[in-house]
């Protein structure tokens, strides 16, 4: 059984774009169908999956994922006509009735399957129709996280902007089934909520939420504390949460939901029309508010419904459960034994969750990995591939390299490099899924090195100075660097724990304002050339963690190929490049 599974609505954004010209930048995201992605998945085995954003370089781009596809395809060596089935993470058409005068044209033009099935006959499918299975988007969200999970029975939960009507589904998992027991209306959505409060602070909807949690740790909530205490709030009797908007609040996002600017302004203060990367207070004192209440709204969501189901295994996904610091007090929770949290939380995941829900329906269940869900599933080179870039960057003078292979010497040269403070980049194997850089396309620096916070933030990715750095540490260390339960997502670095006091100045490039971390705990069987530089780093430094972030810079996707790896490499102020066994460094210029 061969199963396609897509995500992202072809026409969305472009459909903003042509018929709202005076968009703000900060608003060209305000729709749905973002992060569009292709997954294969083979008689219920994963075999390939990555976003269409790693292979044209627009980054969160929903258009039609024409070159993923390609891509499983040719990682399983199967044609269009080998598939069985093609999943898509959304249903509209299950509800069109709902939809009249200028909403059916929007549907008509953007939210029907017929918009993908169309994409697919452009690109050369046949009988695209008659093999088109289109999945709620709440059920795909729920599947990519229950199945790969490998729990038997679990409460799962998904939290994100919007699915077809509803903005959070809860349902109940058990023996490969997916029961939905509960839902709250797009009114109140906890994503629309964190998007709005986004662009009031002068970020970008729909991509910049995460700033705003590193932004929430250098603020205090208590002057905002009432207002986010009065906007949201949790009916204990119905297990739902409210978001109280004042009427209009959710119209026209594509002009930036004025109506909830205009709320937002009269309660808190002027709204900012764009951010120039400093640290306001008071904008840092409403983030820490936000922060703050959605971490309370969740926490006593998933509480109550444990209660209420008996469940102690929990499955999270969907864009809020990106929320690492609101996972790490989820974890915290008592009654949680077992907690998954699908690393494409997105919905770049939907490509993942549709095709492995189809794949059930269809008599192929999940075949789990003896080593649990394996997030690098995109493209790997080989090294005569990498070679070949090389040598041409080494005719035009730019770059010098010696090849060493994946050997000693090789994780020992580039431990020796972080522990002497340099900066390095790191690139090995199958590229991550999802949006974080968990050892296979990342930039690495030594925890304690000097100033290493500022200097990549500045010189390296050119980035706000606030944002924080993540950790990568041996599971050896985890419990000696932090406090944290062993059931929390930290493989994945979904989850933040707090640095214990007296290891933080050994580590401090990755302490945060708030004295937290967002932890990727490397093990052996995770992720073996990694798990090995840190063991290389250990014997260097004492400590077997390394500062990790993603292979990228500002408003670029995580990379995917050596020719780009290299280019990136030579625009920034990285030391060295550690790539599938070549050491590669900067011409000396005279």
């Amino acid at each position: 059984m061969i199963v396609l599974g897509l995500s992202g609505l072809p026409n969305a954004q472009d459909h903003l774009l042509k018929s709202t010209a005076s968009a703000h930048p900060l608003d060209e995201r305000n729709v749905q169908g973002l992060d569009s992605a292709a997954c294969l998945v083979v008689d219920g085995k994963i075999v390939a999956a990555a976003s269409e954003e790693r292979f044209n370089g627009d980054k969160g781009t929903g258009r039609f994922p024409a070159a993923a596809i390609n891509y499983v395809l040719a990682a399983a060596g199967i044609g269009k006509d080998q598939v069985d089935a093609i999943a898509h993470g959304f249903n509209y058409d299950r509800h069109r009735r709902i939809f009249s005068g200028a909403a059916q044209e929007y549907f008509d033009a953007v939210l029907t399957g017929d918009t993908m099935v169309e994409a697919l006959q452009n690109a050369g499918w046949s009988d695209v129709k008659d093999r088109f299975h289109p999945v709620d988007h709440h059920l795909a969200h729920a599947a990519s996280a229950y199945y790969p999970s490998g729990f038997d029975s679990a409460l799962c939960i998904v939290s994100d902007g919007m699915g077809e009507t509803e903005s959070l589904s809860v349902y109940r998992a058990a023996e490969g089934r997916l029961e939905k027991i509960h839902t709250q209306p797009i009114s109140e959505s906890l994503g629309f909520l964190y998007s709005i409060c986004t662009r009031f602070l002068g970020f970008a909807s729909n991509s910049d939420e995460y700033k705003v949690m590193g932004l929430a740790a250098y603020g205090d909530p208590a002057p905002f504390r009432d207002l986010f205490a009065e906007l949201v709030t949790f009916d204990e009797a119905t297990g739902s949460i409210h978001v109280n908007w004042p009427q209009g609040a959710l119209r026209n996002p594509e002009l930036g939901y004025p109506k909830a600017m205009e709320y937002l302004s009269a309660r808190a203060f002027p709204a900012t029309a764009e951010q120039d990367g400093s640290v306001v207070p008071a904008h840092a004192d409403f983030a820490a508010a936000l922060q703050a209440r959605l971490t309370e709204m969740l926490v006593a969501l998933v509480t109550h419904w444990l209660e209420r189901t008996g469940e102690s295994s929990l499955c999270l996904a969907g864009g809020t459960f990106l929320n690492c610091k609101a996972n790490q007090w989820i974890c915290d929770i008592p009654a949680v034994e077992r907690a998954f949290v699908q690393p494409a939380s997105g919905d770049d995941g939907t490509s993942l969750g549709s095709a492995l829900y189809v794949t059930q329906q269809l008599g192929a269940p999940y075949a789990a990995d003896a080593t649990g869900f394996q997030p690098y599933t995109g493209p790997s080179y080989t090294a005569d591939e990498v070679r070949r870039v090389l040598e041409e960057r080494s005719e035009a003078g730019d770059v010098e390299w010696t090849h060493v292979g994946l050997t000693a010497d090789y994780y020992a040269s580039a431990a020796r490099d972080l522990a002497q403070d340099r900066i390095i980049s790191w690139f090995h194997g199958r590229m991550e899924f999802g949006p974080r850089a968990l050892g296979n396309r990342s930039i690495l620096g030594l925890p304690k090195g000097d100033r290493i916070k500022e200097r990549i933030n500045s010189l390296v990715k050119f980035r706000e100075p606030f944002r924080p750095f993540a950790p990568a540490v041996l599971d050896e260390d985890v419990h000696r660097l932090f406090k944290t339960r062993a059931l929390a997502p930290t493989r994945y670095m979904l989850c933040t724990a707090q640095v214990h006091e007296e290891q933080r100045a050994a580590v401090s490039g990755i302490v945060h304002a708030d004295g937290s971390a967002r932890i990727q705990e490397v093990r052996r069987e995770y992720n073996a050339p990694f798990w090995s530089l840190l063991k290389a780093v250990k014997e260097e430094t004492g400590t077997g963690c390394v500062v990790n972030t993603s292979f990228n810079v500002k408003g670029q996707p995580l990379i995917m190929d050596p020719r780009t790896a290299v280019e990136t490499f030579l625009r920034t102020s990285l030391d060295r490049l550690y790539i599938e066994g070549f050491i590669v460094q900067k011409a000396a210029r005279s």
